[in-house]
């Protein structure tokens, strides 16, 4: 028998979020029948110490960025959340976080023949901090005050959104809804096409232009968040919108994706030992797997080298 699909048509009041009167009542609500919890469990979680690991990564540019990775099970719990509020209805302009839609999807919904604008919010994550959740959770979701309180504290670190979280988009897209729908709202006032990708707003049309850009960065600041990256495109140019190329011919990989991937072949074949290849191949195939979801060609790519890896490991357990 199928097992039928996840509802994604719910009132926030419907939601298993929505009016949770005790910490019991929570834990019962974050239960799965493969991790059950009790009122007692919690507070635990909530706690930094213990609960995450700290770590930087390159992104690529020279610069790090801190990262707040929680462990198994506090992980487990932010996953539960997300999972229950993403069946909750979203506007359509919204891409990350729903099922069903990916950055892909997000480039698309854009024509690449009119004029289109972008603009990010700066360090969106750290700035989603303790006292906004706890507000969403109290006062949109209706949860007793100590109830907010405790998935405030669950769902950040350091008392803002941790950046490894699972729940980390869903929560900043509630955190900041108004926020997102007034920008909205102007879009359409405006006659342009907006879609959100966590932190990446974009919008296309005629009057896409630099002075709407203003406005919108008004909006954000007016927010009390920070707006940086705001970029317009003339029609006739190429547009790099969450990772994609848009061009009148059609989707392309974006140039510095192809340097990146150029990169990691050329250090891979320049690598002498398995324990380099594979630090080399890891990143390599995450590179290789996102251009294949705008060029399929690259998945050819990435199972190849995969292929050759596991054989070479194959090889090098049975070498004397």
């Amino acid at each position: 028998m199928t097992r039928k699909k996840a509802r994604r048509d719910l009132e926030p009041e419907q939601c298993w979020l929505y009016a949770i009167s005790s910490p019991a009542d929570l834990a019962h609500r974050l239960s799965t029948p493969r991790h059950k919890l009790k009122a007692s469990d919690l507070s635990p979680l909530a706690r930094d110490t213990g609960n995450y690991r700290l770590f930087q990564i390159e992104d690529g540019n020279g610069k790090s960025r801190a990262i707040q990775w929680p462990k198994r099970r506090l992980q487990t719990l932010h996953a539960r959340v997300h999972t229950l509020l993403s069946r909750v209805a979203v506007p359509a302009y919204l891409y990350s976080a729903v099922r069903g839609k990916s950055y892909v999807d997000n480039a698309s919904a854009h024509n690449p023949l009119v004029p289109t604008i972008k603009i990010d919010v700066k360090k969106f994550f750290p700035s989603v901090s303790r006292a906004v959740i706890f507000d969403f959770f109290f006062q949109r979701m209706r949860c007793r005050r100590d109830v907010a309180g405790l998935l405030a504290d669950i769902l950040t670190f350091d008392a803002h959104l941790p950046t490894g979280g699972a729940a980390s988009p869903i929560i900043a897209y509630y955190s900041f809804k108004p926020m997102f729908d007034e920008i909205h709202k102007f879009a359409l006032s405006q006659g342009l096409i907006m879609t959100c990708y966590v932190d990446d707003l974009t919008l296309s049309g005629v009057r896409a232009s630099k002075n709407t850009l203003h406005e919108i960065g008004k909006i954000i600041s007016r927010s009390g968040l920070k707006s940086h990256k705001a970029r317009a495109f003339a029609a006739s140019q190429p547009k790099v919108i969450t990772g994609v190329c848009n061009t009148k011919s059609g989707r392309r990989v974006p140039n510095k994706l192809h340097l990146k991937i150029k990169k990691g072949f050329d250090d891979l074949t320049a690598a002498k030992t398995p324990l380099e290849i594979n630090r080399i191949a890891q990143p390599l195939l995450g590179r290789l797997r996102a251009a294949g979801q705008i060029d399929p060609k690259f998945r050819a790519r990435a199972d190849t080298v995969s292929a050759n890896i596991a054989a070479s490991s194959v090889q090098t357990k049975t070498s004397p």
